[in-house]
């Protein structure tokens, strides 16, 4: 189990913020944080959960989770930071910390669920903490400030869930959720009302979110290399623009045969065909709002050799022709 190295800078952050130098703690796990720090590294969670621990430890502070929001910085997540400054909504910045947490932590995860007038944000790690207090709130905390930074004064919370039991001193979570709180619940959750998450947001630039995605797919890819699925979308992101989106192709920059892809595919339940598609909508969805980007343009860089097969398709995958969204998102 690993996390991402360039993340631990929140931690180091943090600890320096109560006035204690993190370099011995850092030191004490054989942890090296001089920038720059490769974002190809990564770190064992044990060490950097036994960091965290001790340095709550030495703060005090039962809330010490909470602080790591004050000290957060897209660069410390990497593509994925600045992918999510760059949603168009915050909706489809949620969607990108589902479909990517795993590059901060491969063990994490992100689920999504419309309940009532809210969409619930579950946020899941089933591994041992030496303080779980310091963990579970860091990360509630920490997806919190990134919804706010994106959204503005106007974003709010409904109810926040931790699995943790109720802390001594409830003031500071009050003061920083500003909201409902429910303790040793079966999840970590936020609660937001779904009033807020579709709103287009003023920092949207679906061109950097293309660009910063691209990274994330490629290393998710790197880091698992028996990951198909993810091995086959880093491929395929190469070769939507060449046209030539075969199976035979894809198979062979795999460097694997056309029937030993389909096999693998099939042990996950999933096959070539699908994924060929769900790339090309996901990626269509986001050129659309690339006002820079003509259909023409749109239509060959998903690798459709004429524009009236990608508006069919586009149509069938959303019910509205492209030029029908792009006009009603001016």
């Amino acid at each position: 189990m690993s996390v991402f190295a360039p993340s631990v800078v929140n931690l180091w952050k943090t600890i320096e913020s109560y006035g204690i130098d993190p370099a011995p703690l850092f030191a004490a796990e054989d942890i090296n944080v001089q920038p720059p720090i490769d974002p190809c590294i990564r770190l064992p969670y044990q060490k950097i959960d036994r960091l965290r621990a001790k340095a709550a430890e030495l703060s005090g502070d039962e809330a010490f989770g909470l602080r790591s929001a004050s000290v957060y910085l897209p660069s410390q997540l990497g593509a994925l930071g600045y992918a999510w400054d760059a949603s168009l909504t915050l909706r489809k910045a949620l969607q990108r910390a589902e479909r990517f947490i795993r590059v901060v932590n491969d063990k994490a995860s992100v689920v999504l669920e419309e309940r009532d007038v809210c969409l619930v944000v579950t946020f899941r790690l089933n591994q041992d903490s030496a303080n779980i207090f310091a963990r579970d709130d860091g990360a509630l905390a920490l997806i919190t400030r990134m919804c706010r930074l994106i959204s503005g004064e106007k974003f709010r919370l409904q109810a926040v869930s931790f699995r943790h039991v109720e802390p001594k001193d409830i003031k500071p979570y009050f003061e920083y959720f500003a909201c409902q709180l429910n303790f040793d619940q079966a999840d970590n959750q936020l609660l937001i009302p779904l009033s807020l998450v579709d709103e287009t947001l003023p920092g949207g630039s679906p061109e950097m979110t293309l660009l910063h995605d691209q990274v994330i797919t490629k290393r998710l890819a790197r880091m698992h290399r028996e990951d198909i699925v993810a091995r086959l979308k880093a491929v395929l992101i190469d070769l939507l623009p060449t046209g030539d989106t075969s199976d035979e192709t894809a198979a062979n920059a795999l460097h694997m045969s056309v029937r030993t892809m389909h096999r693998k595919l099939a042990d996950v339940d999933n096959n070539f065909r699908t994924i060929l598609v769900e790339m090309r909508r996901e990626l269509a969805e986001q050129y659309i709002m690339d006002n820079s980007l003509t259909l023409t343009e749109i239509s060959l860089l998903l690798g459709f050799s004429e524009p009236s097969s990608f508006s069919r398709a586009f149509k069938n995958w959303t019910g509205a022709a492209p030029s029908e969204l792009r006009q009603s998102r001016r």
